[in-house]
């Protein structure tokens, strides 16, 4: 597994000149791949929004993987508004669907906007319980996409920064985006007591 490893990192100059060979493959196939990991997650979105900046650099890798996260979750979506009652009978009781209708009531897009934003909180589950909530198809797009934004583009500059290759930058990007993942941890059971206090189901 190791020797697997230490032979990607040394090639790693190669798969990318492969994407820029076939550009246009490349990123169709990319795209595909991000949007099934959010309707089917074959791969955990980290991983996917990580090789976005690995293979294609930041702008391109974020624009890729936030176009193949609005694929997937206008699918997701569209999935729960034309089956409604049968994700319904597999999420009513879910403890994430109590709480998103929880905060949805009282707080409405603003409130699902912020879950958006917290690390950790699963997303792609959210994209199928939020199409229980009577928002517009137009307001979940603009919502969703642009509370994964910050993650998203997180994910493609660490991507980006691992493929250069250079120690210091690695050791300082690395360690900028956990001190601040970390204090948003510290800050999230407070903002989800604060986002579900006074609510009523």
């Amino acid at each position: 597994m190791w020797e697997e490893i230490v032979s990607l990192w040394e090639d790693r100059s190669l798969l990318r000149d492969l994407v820029r060979e076939n550009p246009l493959l490349g990123a169709v196939l990319f795209t595909i791949l991000q949007a099934l990991q959010v309707v089917i997650a074959p791969l955990p979105g980290e991983v996917t929004g990580f090789m976005a900046g690995f293979l294609f650099g930041t702008i391109p890798g974020f624009l890729l993987s936030t176009t193949g996260i609005l694929l997937g979750s206008m699918l997701a979506f569209l999935l729960v508004r034309t089956f409604r009652k049968h994700f319904l009978k597999r999420y009513e009781f879910h403890p994430y669907y109590v709480k998103i209708k929880r905060v949805f009531r009282k707080y409405g897009l603003t409130g699902v906007f912020i879950l958006y934003l917290i690390p950790g909180f699963p997303k792609d589950i959210l994209n199928y319980l939020v199409g229980f909530m009577p928002i517009s198809f137009k307001s979940f797009i603009v919502v969703s996409t642009i509370g994964r934004a910050p993650g998203t583009l997180a994910l493609a500059i660490q991507g980006d920064v691992v493929y250069g290759g250079h120690p210091l930058r690695i050791i300082l990007v690395t360690s900028a985006f956990a001190v601040a993942f970390l204090s948003f941890l510290l800050l999230k059971k407070r903002l989800e007591n604060y986002l579900n206090s006074n609510s009523t189901t």
